[in-house]
């Protein structure tokens, strides 16, 4: 290749699908943005966009161009970036993307505590709840519970377990009982979570017999945001079962008490997701690790 200027500014229009829009990031004009990606074409000898007045898209082997050139730069960078960390400490921004409750609760705090450790370091954060394309969306870091549903070409390392915990104001369990057995919840006001993907409740979850079972019960009210459902806990509107990240604080101060602690069920994992490459830069290691000693939240 005569120019890497010509593949980075080729992986720009690529990104934007815009000339004009990869221009202004790159500070050029656009003309010189489309001569750029010309000549890498004559170079290679293949078309790697379609262009109309309206679009730009790639080609099939432009698609390919971009997957393997956008890695081995994205290395290039990294490994440019740890040559320079080796006698420095971690620096640089982090696109992170968490949960939108648990980054709300407590991912904004944590962060302010990494900001301090690590004052070489800036971030840029998501909350969202959505999958995401780490690679065609540009993050270093996705927080999910669980793992994301494709994690092809993705490294996925545990951070903490967070229980699911069934609970309601004191207030409420006196006047309207404290059950003893899950099933004993139909005779209850229960607070329902619905998935806004797939429109129905999210079931509850128990341990009976050392099996998990998943329940549905009746309830009042039904709620597309997990966190309202837990501030309708707190008001004691009913019984919610909630992540412990969401529980705890009012716990400890005595807004809600935990029920059903016999039928708990076992803890949910919380994952981080990054790209999987030959070079993990500093920063996104000193996040991750950073997540895994400080990020749970939940203590027996």
């Amino acid at each position: 290749m005569k120019s890497l200027s010509n593949i980075k500014t080729f992986i720009r229009v690529a990104q934007t699908k815009s000339f004009v829009e990869a221009a202004n990031a790159l500070g050029l004009s656009p003309p010189a943005t489309s001569k750029a990606v010309a000549a890498l074409e004559a170079e290679l000898g293949v078309k790697l966009l379609h262009r109309t007045t309206r679009s730009v898209s790639l080609t099939n082997e432009g698609e390919r161009f971009y997957e393997v050139a956008h890695r081995l730069l994205s290395e290039m960078d990294d490994l440019t970036q740890e040559l320079q960390d080796t006698l420095r400490e971690p620096r640089g921004r982090l696109k992170i993307s968490m949960s939108a409750a648990y980054g709300r609760m407590w991912g904004i705090r944590l962060l302010a505590q990494f900001l301090q450790v690590y004052p070489q370091i800036s971030v840029e954060l998501s909350l969202d709840d959505r999958d995401v394309d780490l690679a065609a969306e540009g993050f270093d870091v996705v927080i999910r519970v669980g793992t994301l549903a494709d994690s092809a070409n993705l490294i996925a390392r545990r951070l903490f377990l967070d229980p699911l915990i069934t609970c309601a104001t004191p207030e409420y369990l006196e006047s309207c009982g404290r059950p003893q057995h899950p099933d004993e919840l139909n005779q209850h006001n229960c607070l329902n979570f619905r998935n806004r993907k797939t429109g129905r409740p999210v079931p509850w979850f128990f341990t009976i017999n050392e099996e998990v079972e998943r329940k549905n019960f009746p309830g009042r009210l039904t709620i597309d945001d997990g966190e309202a459902v837990g501030q309708a806990a707190m008001l004691g509107v009913g019984i919610s079962q909630m992540p412990g990240f969401m529980a705890i604080n009012a716990i400890q101060e005595g807004i809600l008490e935990e029920i059903l602690i016999d039928y708990r069920p076992p803890f949910v994992p919380f994952t981080a997701l990054y790209l999987e490459r030959r070079l993990v830069s500093p920063r996104i290691q000193a996040f991750v690790n950073f997540m895994v000693q400080q990020g749970g939240v939940w203590m027996e």
